[in-house]
């Protein structure tokens, strides 16, 4: 493959990519325990099994613990990736390096490869707090899946549109969920778009600051692959930014999938009355649903 010119921007660059069809990628930054790291989990989610993904470091450190509790939130597991230095990676296949320094010096490789330049912040030097360092890497953790998922084709998240509601229906009747009243004016959806069709969905039921999550509906083709996950991540930001303070739901096949996410199980007679008087709480849903809520 060709070197990519340094004066495309990020998306010409991911679209040149993925028209050469790499066979291994290899991420580098410094330390590889965070950008890096990250990197190599989310491109193994996306890449087809064919694409071997491999990341490394200049002066390798230990893989950073926020970098696994980000991709957790995805449904990610990086808890068993190790830092390697770039000197123990056989440069002879490898034919696409990604570096991401920012402030640093980035790793030199020797090797005949693309090279791509993504330069990103270090989460890890960021804030004050730890909870300030987790939203630093959980913002360079969705850049990464953003500019990963055009480099291997995956589903782009962003706001549905009027003519993506038949669409919404068939994911979420599809998954056995309440469709009756999609489309009320309090309900504001998202969804996964692949080749110009909606591959997923989420719902926000907005009720001042509380809201209803549901909806959400993968297609069975991207089941297992995290797109569930980053949906409900997705939709998480967008109630953040509409000033909720509290998301509430009901299920009944995926009380497993939301406690991994931080959400408890209550007893109905807490849900605020405005959401209890929602249809899926008032009509739609079997009184055996679990009721749970988080904090946003």
């Amino acid at each position: 493959m060709s070197r990519t010119p340094e004066t495309l921007p990020w998306e010409a660059e991911a679209a040149a990519l993925r028209a050469a069809g790499p066979r291994h990628v290899l991420f580098l930054c410094v330390a590889n325990s965070a950008r890096s790291q990250m990197a190599e989990g989310i491109a193994r989610s996306l890449a087809p099994p064919h694409v071997k993904i491999s990341s490394a470091g200049s002066s390798p450190s230990r893989l950073n613990p926020l970098a696994v509790r980000a991709l957790a939130e995805l449904g990610l597991d990086i808890s068993g990736h190790s830092s390697k230095s770039v000197n123990d990676i056989p440069p002879g296949d490898v034919d696409a390096v990604i570096t991401l320094c920012a402030e640093e010096v980035c790793p030199v490789w020797l090797g005949k490869a693309t090279r791509l330049h993504w330069g990103l912040p270090d989460p890890a030097g960021a804030g004050a707090t730890e909870e300030e360092r987790l939203a630093a890497f959980r913002s360079v953790r969705d850049e990464l899946r953003r500019r990963l998922s055009a480099v291997f084709g995956a589903p782009v998240i962003g706001p549905a549109t009027p003519a993506d509601l038949p669409a919404v229906r068939a994911l979420a009747g599809a998954a056995a969920l309440p469709v009756e009243d999609l489309g009320a004016p309090s309900q504001v959806f998202l969804v996964a778009r692949e080749a110009g069709a909606v591959v997923g969905c989420v719902g926000l039921e907005l009720y001042g600051d509380a809201a209803l999550l549901r909806s959400l509906a993968v297609e069975p083709a991207r089941r297992g692959t995290g797109l569930g996950a980053a949906l409900h991540e997705a939709a998480v930001r967008e109630a953040r930014a509409r000033g909720v303070a509290r998301l509430w739901l009901l299920t009944t096949t995926a009380e497993r999938f939301f406690a991994r996410r931080g959400f408890v199980r209550v007893e109905r007679a807490s849900v605020p009355a405005a959401v209890a008087a929602s249809p899926e709480f008032a009509a739609l849903c079997p009184a055996s649903a679990a009721c749970m809520t988080a904090e946003v």
